[in-house]
């Protein structure tokens, strides 16, 4: 298989490590590109965030050391943007960047507070029942549908970790994924994603730091999205350098146990198809 990764942190955001560190180790791992996604700054003051002020510095960088080991391997400099309603225009292209991948992990409250997707268990409950006056069902619809709002307003490359609210459901004690009503509000996404070409991050971090047993998407979705033609790229959401390619062989088996037999890398700027080997 042909190792890549384009969702990775460092220290510019949440990452354990500097940018240099992470390069350094997908040479030696045989990695033929790899692309940084620091969390971009929104209005929202948040620790796990690129500054404002460091944007610059953070998009120098990662072209310095595009240039410093361009003979060893590729790398792209790209930022995992947050989407809410009320997001300015331009939020999604106003950075001169390669390639965007769009999340959402929180709700801002109307008093400023930030309400966790992708947060610890008591936070994650604080969201169900003061935030969705605990309606489990109100909260997956809106965390979906600001999927399909991010896409049809900015079209971002791929999505993040698509299903992370699943990240504290474990023994499916909010919902079961295979209820009906919950499989609906999947399809509503899938069928947006196949139309406009918006690609699965499918993401193995939940697997590596020990939140899950399967990668973002749940394998049913991956199936579903194999089935629609969406495309796919393998990344680890790596915060430190030794998770570069945490879990990548066993959820490539996933991938093609759920009808996958490709995925999509950077190659010289341009997205290409090669075999999931």
């Amino acid at each position: 298989m042909i190792k890549t990764n384009y969702h990775m942190h460092s220290t510019y955001s949440d990452g354990k490590a500097e940018p240099e560190a992470y390069v350094k180790t997908a040479i030696e791992r045989g990695f033929s590109s790899i692309g940084f996604s620091e969390h971009g700054p929104t209005k929202f003051i948040k620790h796990w965030e690129l500054k404002a002020e460091k944007v610059d510095e953070y998009i120098g960088e990662i072209r310095r050391l595009k240039n410093l080991y361009s003979d060893k391997i590729e790398i792209y400099c790209g930022m995992e943007l947050d989407y809410f309603p009320g997001i300015e225009e331009n939020a999604f292209s106003k950075h001169d960047i390669d390639y965007v991948i769009g999340s959402i992990h929180y709700f801002p409250g109307q008093d400023g507070e930030i309400y966790g997707v992708d947060c610890k268990f008591e936070e994650f409950k604080k969201t169900i029942f003061d935030y969705f006056e605990g309606d489990i069902k109100a909260m997956v619809h809106e965390y979906y549908y600001r999927i399909i709002q991010m896409i049809d307003k900015f079209n971002p490359e791929m999505i993040g970790h698509f299903d992370l609210i699943k990240i504290n459901n474990n023994g499916q004690q909010f919902f079961k994924e295979s209820e009906n009503w919950y499989k609906d509000e999947i399809m509503k996404v899938l069928e947006v994603m196949a139309k406009k070409g918006t690609m699965f991050d499918v993401n193995t971090g939940g697997i590596t730091r020990g939140f899950l047993s399967d990668p973002y998407p749940s394998p049913w979705i991956l199936k579903n999205g194999a089935r629609l033609k969406i495309p796919v790229v393998l990344n680890s959401d790596a915060h430190t350098p030794e998770n570069i390619e945490g879990n990548f062989e066993s959820v490539r088996e996933i991938m093609k146990l759920s009808g996958y037999k490709s995925k999509m890398i950077l190659r010289e700027g341009k997205w290409e198809e090669v075999p999931l080997k």
